[in-house]
This record gives C-alpha cells, structure tokens and sequence, in this order.
C-alpha cells in the first residue's frame, strides 16, 4: 500500500495531484466568523459553502474560528488542532462517484471548557460580524410544551450562577454582548444552523429570555446592534465511521483523524437580515430571501420527519441504516402515504410543483448506498425531534378535520421503539435527555395503553383528541401483539 499523509498544514503539497486542496495562502485570511459547535454538519455545510467562497473567489475575509462549548468536544478539538484546522470532506454520490476535498475554512479554534473567557473575548472583537451556531435542539434549552425558553434549565441556572465561566450559548453571548456595549463596539448577526422551527427567532427570543434574568441593561443595546434571521440547512451527514477513515488512507492517501462524510446535495437558505454588509455567499450557491418559512416547512415536516419515521420503525425491524430501511417497499409506501396524504396538505405556503419535486428528491437521497446514514444517529434526542418533526402535522391536520391515521402509527411505534429491543430481540440504546421517562412510560403503557400519549412535556393534550387516540391505541394494539413489518402491511393494506 502506498504511504499516506497525515493531514495538516505543512503535508498538503504531497497529496496526490488529484486531490482537491486549498488553493489560498491560510495565512492572509481575517476571522470574521465565529462558529459555535463545529459539528460533523457545521464542517460538510457551513465550513464548505465559506471555503468555495474563499477558494474560487479570493474573498479572504470570512475565517471561521471554531469554538466547542462542551466537555464531550475534547476529541473533535484535540484533532483539529493536530491537523490545523484542516478536515477532508468525503463527499459520496449515489452512482458511486466519491470525491475527497480538503477544506481550509477553519483557521482558529477555541475550546470553551479549557478557557472561557478567551472564547468571551473572542466573540466580543469587533473583527467578528457573525456568530453562527450548529448546537442542536436540545442546545437550545426549550420547554418541550410551550417551545419557549426554560430559564430553570439546570445548564441555564449554572450559568446564571457563574456568568464568567458560562457553559450554554447564552451565557457566552450575554458576556460578549456586554463587553461590546462597554467597549462601544458594533454588534453582530446571530446565525443558527440548526433544525429549529424559526431557528433565528427562536435564538433571539431565548436569548433575550435570558438577558433578561441576568443582564437587563443589555436589552436595549441587543436590540439596536444584532440581528438573528431565520435559516433553512440541508445536507445528510452522518457519522464517520472506521472504514471511511481506512479508505481515504488506503484510495486517497489522506490520514485524516476525524473527515466528514457526506452526500453531494447540499442546501442553505438564509433570511436577508444582516448588521454589517450581506456576505456574497451567493456566489456559491447560498439563497438569501425574505421569507424564510416555506423553505424550512418542506424540510421540517419531510425531510427531518420522513428520517426520524425510517429511524423509528427501521430500528424496530432491525434495520441499521437509512438504506436498508428505504429499499424496503412496505416501510417507503408507508412513509409515501404518510408525506402525501397528511403533510402535503399543511405546506400551504409552498406550490405543487415544488412540493412533489422535494418529496422525488428525498427518495433519491435515501436510496443512495454508499452514505450509509445510522438509524442510531437518526433516533438519538427523539423527544426534541418528534414535536419539531411531527406533531405541527398532527395539529394542523386535527385542526382542519383531516387524516392523521399514518401520524398516529408513528406516535405508537416510537412508543414500542422505547421498550429498548427490536423484533429479533436485540437490545438497542436509547439515547435521549428524556430517556428515563420515555423508557418508564412505554413500560406502564403495556398495562395502560393511553400512558405514553399522557407526557404531556411532549404531547400536551393529545390524549383527550378521540380521533387521534382511536387510531393511536389501535396501531399500539397491533404492534404489541405483532412484528412492525407485519402491522406496518396491514396499515398499507387497510
């Protein structure tokens, strides 16, 4: 086997010639960016779009710095900056055309835990314009019932606390505000990347929340000096796996600790809401509009829900893989009954034409082989995703007297999801902040059918709607008694 290069600054000249690698000079490009959270997402999305910006254009004043807030962000820190920021982005296309790109985006790195008041100081330089996020939902501290900010947080409380060692977001944005405000400098736009309905207002709204508790004088100054626009993200990214790593050494050359793999769609749309001037993230394929929510509805209530329902029943089944779940006919006419007869109606807002489209695309970018997308992944936070994904259908659809028999199902099969074993009695981790009470509550809705519809942190009030709960107990019903595909063909059938 021909020797491979350890990924960083000073090998990226030995790397075959075939290989895509920074063509800029690293050293003349200015930080402007900082990202919270450099996820395997942020870095096969945000860090991509801002390296072909630099790559093709020249455009050397949008550096990202990363910053990790979290102790379980050790790892993904420790490499990075072993590797100098640099990552290869392993993108795989379904005709099994795969491509290795090394992107050079990220060109300073902080680690919060390690010092705080470094990432403080760096949020509040005025050569920062943008403070981007990908922290994912459960990041953003929301009462599962109203949707609103939880000031009783046990990490918001911490914070609260001890404002000069901050562990959430909030607190780190709190304390930098402040110092701009004192230092009478500019503000900044607040980009979040994450699947949050209204991610942007939802950021503001939290943030002031907190504020508020904390900082109250700050107030007026977030007001006239930040803005937070709303944002759609999309591209499937799943988790890096052993064998990806062997086969950029073994096909590529490349020893990359930690590459992101990820499909070659790839979706960013961002309401036109900035502080300092647009970035021209247009030239490489951003959307910039002023109507942010028919973009986000189509990829909230099909794409992240067709996921989570292939997560759900493909887990029950004994499926790994998004994959092998979507090769399956009985689970994809399932799904297709599911998006046409009970989301569709609720994307009012978006036309027939684009709505089909997606929908054809989703299909597509499930059936390709060689992402290998972990059902485990998928149905990790499943309490964060399911009242994201799901129930705004449900409501919309219980609201205006429409079909929610296939919604239903799906509610009764991540009940029986949560009993922790699929239909050959293999045991599978739920993981999940709620885990105790999803565990317990399936437990006790084996004896009382009604339980688990009754957590009202998740579902409110579902349980005194007869039309759902008739449908609801009667899937449970069949699932308690019978294997998913079985039940899942005779849903189909009736």
């Amino acid at each position: 086997m021909a020797k491979s290069y350890y990924l960083n600054a000073e090998n990226l000249s030995l790397l075959p010639k075939d290989i895509s690698v920074p063509s800029y000079d690293r050293d003349l490009i200015s930080t402007s960016i900082v990202h919270i959270g450099v996820s395997n997402f942020h870095r096969s999305h945000q860090a991509y779009y801002i390296h072909e910006l630099i790559d093709k254009y020249n455009e050397l004043n949008y550096g990202i710095c990363g910053v990790d807030l979290l102790d379980s962000d050790r790892k993904i820190y420790n490499i990075l900056k072993d590797q100098d920021g640099l990552f290869t982005l392993y993108t795989k296309e379904k005709n099994g055309s795969h491509k290795a790109k090394i992107i050079g985006s990220i060109v300073e790195y902080f680690y919060g835990p390690e010092n705080p008041l470094a990432v403080i100081e760096k949020m509040a330089n005025p050569d920062i314009k943008i403070i981007s996020l990908t922290i994912a939902e459960d990041g953003y501290h929301l009462n599962e019932i109203t949707g609103e900010f939880d000031i009783n947080h046990p990490g918001v409380t911490e914070d609260i606390k001890n404002p000069f060692s901050p562990k959430t977001v909030f607190g780190y944005l709190t304390q930098s505000f402040k110092l701009r405000k004192l230092r009478n400098l500019p503000g900044c736009t607040i980009i979040s990347c994450d699947n949050i309905k209204s991610n942007g207002d939802t950021m503001k709204q939290s943030l002031l929340k907190y504020v508020s508790k904390i900082e109250p004088d700050l107030l007026d100054w977030i007001a006239k000096n930040t803005s937070f626009p709303n944002t759609m993200v999309d591209r499937i990214t799943p988790i890096t796996n052993s064998k990806d790593i062997n086969t950029l050494k073994e096909d590529f050359f490349i020893d990359d600790q930690w590459p992101v793999v990820c499909e070659s769609f790839s979706q960013w749309i961002i309401e036109d809401q900035f502080i300092h001037d647009r970035p021209s993230w247009d030239k490489v394929g951003v959307q910039y509009t002023q109507n942010i929510a028919p973009f986000e509805n189509l990829k909230l209530r099909l794409l992240n829900a067709s996921h989570t329902i292939l997560g759900i029943l493909g887990t029950l089944h004994g499926y790994k893989t998004v994959y092998e779940t979507a090769n399956d006919t009985d689970f994809m006419f399932f799904l297709k009954t599911f998006l046409d007869e009970e989301v569709t109606p609720t994307l009012t807002d978006s036309d027939k034409k684009s709505i089909e489209n997606y929908k054809k695309s989703l299909v597509s970018r499930f059936l390709n082989p060689h992402i290998n997308d972990q059902l485990f992944r998928i149905c990790q936070e499943s309490s964060a995703k399911v009242p994201l994904f799901i129930l705004p259908t449900v409501k919309h659809q219980l609201e205006n007297e429409k079909k929610v028999k296939s919604a239903a199902f799906v509610i009764a099969a991540w009940t029986k999801y949560n009993d922790g074993v699929d239909d050959n009695d293999n045991p599978y981790e739920i993981i999940d902040t709620l885990s105790g009470t999803l565990i317990r509550t399936a437990a006790l809705s084996i004896q009382n059918p009604i339980k688990f519809l009754e957590i009202k942190s998740i579902f409110d009030d579902l349980s005194q709607n007869e039309v759902f709960t008739s449908y609801y107990l009667e899937a449970l019903a069949l699932l308690r008694e019978n294997k998913v595909k079985t039940c899942i063909q005779n849903w189909n059938a009736n």
